[in-house]
């Protein structure tokens, strides 16, 4: 069958990142690290395995970072090549191991990618594992399969970007009759979304800025808002039909991400920007409450730390680099709370319980149970117990398929890098393969 696959062959590597410069297609036209070959399907590790029939496969910020060479070598010892890409997911059971529960082949299903203690063979969980917080696992390299984050990231479990892939059945969740495979294949990047919201929420009579209205960024605000918070949001965003999805998603105002946004936050919240000898303008007083930053950029994570208040807090929800013009003085100056939100895990903080993001986004879409959360009534209760949230239930049904836009054709895989490289241009928020 035919795969996208990524192997960091360190000559490839050389190569591409010097000659991306003259022509970006190198990077994907298999004289680079990432090709389209053929590749056998993925065996069933064990048993205790599902096989699994692609029907879409996101593409990710994250797999782009990768096919661009622009993603931290910092996770490259959990990884093992070649890989085949793909952690966003929807597909159908195609075989069903003796010991993999009671799934039945042709049911759809999406994939929590994170291969923690669990799907490596582990009975005894190691201590994030045992506590849910499976995103932390320390076992990444170790168990019944070669190292690798998630699904999409290991050379034995395949990815969305080919035909089929293998999932341990502790990581497969049923999607429910009424949710569409456009909005089950944003299960996964909404999920990162909803940990944030989860483990760091807002206080409703809180400012929020939301760094970046691509596909993170829009689902950050669409969790904040599907978990009740009633903060105002102020969203910054590149492109008009990046505005456009952020209203419709409940975003309070858009900063215009073309434009310096700085003063228009300093105006608002009562601040002044300030110039020092050299380099960019400095915020004196006011700012935003929170800030959760989407992109991962220099840039971004630099204005995230400038225009938040002090001792206001900043979560870093897009993936950073190894960053070189960042200047980190805020953080001590203003005593901001820096917290970082990576994936998310079976633990996440909803209703009064500890339960599985993926759980939870599925209930959302279908709307068995859609959360909306009350914040604390008081500022002295939100500032004693700022996690504590109190529920009440409603019926709505969370549709995001609409931030699908783009559709492809896995042998069209080099068209769709390219039209992901004009943005502003294609208009395009979520891109997918699709299969049949």
């Amino acid at each position: 069958m035919k795969a996208i696959q990524f192997d960091a062959v360190i000559p490839r590597y050389a190569f591409g990142l010097a000659a991306q410069k003259i022509s970006p297609s190198v990077l994907w036209n298999g004289m680079s690290c990432t090709q389209m070959r053929d590749v056998p399907e993925p065996p069933l590790p064990n048993d205790e395995w599902v096989k699994i029939k692609t029907r879409y496969g996101g593409i990710c910020g994250t797999d782009t970072g990768t096919i661009h060479l622009h993603t931290s070598p910092y996770l490259s010892p959990w990884s093992s090549f070649p890989f085949t890409f793909g952690h966003e997911n929807v597909g159908t059971i195609a075989a069903v191991g003796a010991r993999a529960g009671d799934f039945k082949i042709g049911e759809r299903v999406v994939v929590d990618p994170m291969l923690w203690c669990k799907p490596r063979g582990f009975s005894d969980l190691c201590r994030f594992c045992a506590r849910g917080e499976t995103n932390l696992c320390e076992r990444l390299r170790k168990g019944i399969l070669a190292p690798g984050v998630g699904t999409g990231f290991c050379r034995d479990t395949g990815g969305s970007w080919s035909e089929e892939y293998v999932a341990h059945y502790a990581q497969v969740y049923r999607v429910p009759e009424n949710v569409s495979d456009e909005n089950a294949v944003l299960v996964e990047p909404f999920c990162i979304g909803l940990h944030a919201a989860l483990q760091f929420p807002p206080r409703d009579d809180e400012t929020v800025l939301i760094m970046g209205a691509g596909a993170i960024g829009l689902l950050m605000l669409a969790a904040l808002r599907a978990t009740g918070s009633r903060a105002t949001i102020w969203v910054v965003a590149r492109y008009p039909f990046q505005a456009d999805a952020a209203r419709k998603l409940g975003a309070t105002e858009i900063l215009d991400g073309k434009q310096d946004y700085s003063n228009e936050i300093a105006r608002r919240t009562g601040g002044e920007m300030l110039k020092p000898i050299i380099g960019k303008r400095v915020l004196s007083g006011g700012g935003v409450d929170v800030t959760y930053e989407c992109v991962g950029s220099d840039g971004s994570i630099d204005d995230s730390l400038r225009l938040t208040r002090s001792r206001g807090r900043v979560v870093l929800v897009g993936v950073p680099g190894v960053t070189k013009n960042v200047d980190w003085t805020p953080i001590f100056a203003k005593e901001l709370n820096v917290a970082a939100s990576y994936n998310s895990n079976h633990a996440e903080p909803y209703n009064g319980e500890k339960r599985s993001a993926f759980d939870i986004a599925l209930e959302m879409m279908a709307g068995e149970r859609a959360a909306t959360t009350e914040r604390a009534a008081t500022t002295e209760r939100a500032a004693a117990e700022p996690d504590s949230v109190a529920t009440r239930s409603t019926r709505s049904q969370l549709d995001l398929s609409w931030l699908v836009t783009h559709k492809f054709k896995l042998d069209e895989y080099a068209r769709a890098f390219e039209l992901l490289e004009k943005r502003g241009a294609s208009q395009a928020i979520k891109a997918v393969f699709e299969f049949k």
